[in-house]
């Protein structure tokens, strides 16, 4: 199968929106883990939230970023 090509503007945009999304969710994780108090931790086995989705944004992001270089004569 033949691999897309992408425009860089439109890379760029899409890395645009991804850096976004991942400041959105990395500022989400410090209010759930700001929310945490100490007690908390202490009674729960699991006291720490998913960091998954941060993760696959930034694996997303380095697939941009590829694809950006790919262009770039």
């Amino acid at each position: 199968m033949a691999e897309r090509t992408y425009k860089r503007a439109t890379l760029e945009k899409r890395l645009e929106r991804l850096e976004e999304s991942l400041h959105k969710e990395k500022m989400r994780l410090h209010g759930v883990i700001d929310d945490t108090g100490w007690g908390a931790g202490m009674r729960r086995t699991k006291c720490t939230p998913s960091f998954r989705r941060e993760e696959e944004l930034r694996a997303k992001i380095q697939n941009v970023k590829q694809l950006i270089a790919k262009c770039t004569p």
